[in-house]
This record gives structure tokens, sequence and C-alpha cells, in this order.
């Protein structure tokens, strides 16, 4: 690799910890607690989940992410309580989350809001041993590190019904520069960095065994154009959902989602570029899987069953 690409990915990358990029999901309705902390116990119930994606499948060295997640409420429903461990990968470069949520519930109307508080930390790891560089003691190589822990907070709230939800968050409000001349991070929380997220979707009944849940994500981070997913799904006989969605980019979305039980749930979503590099790109895979360990029938949204 040249030296004018190498310090292109160098510049890049810390504009990259800068602006915590987020992977786009799209089983966002599934894994809503890595997007939010006010989400940590909005299942009512103890909660375990496991998400894998594999993006761009056609590409060598192309993202992959796994998340698992966990969380329930606790007090009598006031208080919520997660935890959410992710691994991601894309080229030479590994990032490991370690995030808790905390989040308060209140009544409000007919369904409860959540304000949620989320504290975590970021490994990043960078394999620069795997570059080909003409000149290995670069001194753009050779003062970089390979590893750092980058701390990070999240605000966020949530509000749900039987029919309705709806969720803003502010993940990651920390930025993160990279000091070439001192070789170190910088933490700082800058207005400008922020990511913005926001969720909706509405559960309407078409029949007693038929339910059809239209949703959205919208989101924004001030590095790149902003992000809409609008999806789809019907729900048959609450056991049985099938959907499709787009998000812009020219991404189109099919998925399906059975719930074999009112505990345990596996979904599966693909996606795949309509554009012109559909061509190169065999599109990305994503795997939930979800248990539930206790059910109770007082619960305000469907959101598993």
């Amino acid at each position: 690799m040249n030296q004018f690409v190498l310090s292109l990915l160098i510049l890049i990358l810390p504009l990259r910890l800068a602006g915590q990029l987020f992977t786009l999901s799209d089983q966002y309705l599934n894994n809503t607690l890595a997007i939010n902390p006010a989400f940590a116990g909005c299942n009512d119930a103890l909660s375990m989940s496991f998400l894998y994606r594999n993006q761009s499948a056609g590409f060598e060295d192309a993202p992959k992410n796994s998340t698992l997640s966990l969380h329930a409420p606790l007090n009598k429903n006031r208080i919520g309580l997660g935890l959410m461990v992710s691994d991601g990968s894309y080229g030479i470069n590994n990032e490991t989350v370690i995030a808790g949520s905390y989040a308060y519930r209140m009544e409000m109307n007919s369904g409860l809001l959540a304000l949620g508080l989320g504290f975590g930390a970021t490994v990043t790891n960078v394999a620069w041993n795997e570059l080909k560089a003409t000149d290995p003691d670069d001194i753009l190589l050779t003062n970089t590190p390979v590893t750092a822990v980058l701390p990070d907070v999240s605000i966020g709230m949530y509000y749900y019904t039987k029919k309705l939800f709806f969720g803003f968050s502010l993940p990651m409000l920390l930025s993160h520069e990279f000091d070439h001349n001192t070789a170190t991070y910088s933490i700082s929380n800058d207005f400008s960095e922020y990511n913005y997220f926001l969720e909706g979707g509405y559960y309407a009944v078409l029949t007693s065994g038929m339910t059809l849940l239209p949703s959205f994500l919208f989101s924004y981070d001030p590095g790149n154009k902003p992000v809409l997913n609008i999806n789809a799904q019907l729900i048959l006989q609450d056991r049985f959902r099938i959907g499709a969605g787009y998000r812009t980019g020219d991404i189109l979305i099919g998925m399906v989602q059975f719930n074999f039980n009112r505990q345990l749930m596996a979904a599966y979503s693909y996606d795949f570029n309509i554009g012109t590099i559909g061509k190169y790109d065999n599109g990305a895979n994503e795997i939930v899987l979800n248990y539930t360990f206790s059910y109770s029938r007082k619960v305000r949204g469907p959101r598993q069953f």
C-alpha cells in the first residue's frame, strides 16, 4: 500500500471514531437497545437477544457485526436495566463496545414513557501489521496506537403503548480525536458531532389474526447523508411475520420472523443494492435470536409476540 493511501486511511479512521458511525441494521425493531438506552426493560420481561450481520458479502474484509444484549424491568417496572456487548470488524479495524443502560419508566396516558442514560466504552484495535506498506518504519505507522479504550455516553427517550411506539436518542455523545503529535486520543463533547436517531411504528389490526406493522428509523450524523429506513411487516396469528423495506441508498430489504412461542423468536433479513454497486455486492444477511425469560399478560406492547 503506497504512502498516499496509507495516509488517507489514518486520516479517515480518527474521523470515524469522532463521528461514531453505526452499523446499519435491518432488524432495528429487534435491536433497539443498541441505539437507545431508554429501551431497557421495554419488553416488560427479562429478555436476551443476539444479532449477527454480514454486510457487503461480495467484498473482501467487508463489515461484520455481532451484538448480544440483555435487559429487564425492575422495581415494579419503574426502572429498566440493560447490558450490551457488540463486536464489529471492517478491513484491518476491530471495535468492541460494552455498554450499560439505565431507564426510568413512568406511566403516560395509556402507555409508558422511558427516559434512558447509557454508559460504555469502545475498545478499538487496528491491525497495522496486516498492511503491505512500502516503508514499514513510516512514522504514520509507528506513531499510531494499535489499541485504545474510548469511553462514551448516550441518552434517549422511548414511549410505547399496545398499538404504537416512538423513540428518540443521541447515542455516543462523546467525540474521540487522534492527535498524531502525541499519539493519543482526546475526548470532547462536540454538539456538531452528535448522532440522531428517530424511530416509530404502529400496529394496525386488520382482522382478528392479521396485523400490519409499518415502521421507520431515521438516522443522521454530521459526516454522512441522512438515512431513512421504511419497513412494513404483516403479522399473522401473532406468530409469523413477513415484510419488506427500503433504505435510502437504493437498498431493498426482505425479512421474515417466526415466534416459536411467547418466549423464543428468530428473525432473518436480507438487503441488497439495486443501484450500480449492486452488481458487485452480494447484499447483507442479518439474523436475530431473542429469548424472553418470563412473560406477563399485562405487557403494554406486542414487540416480541
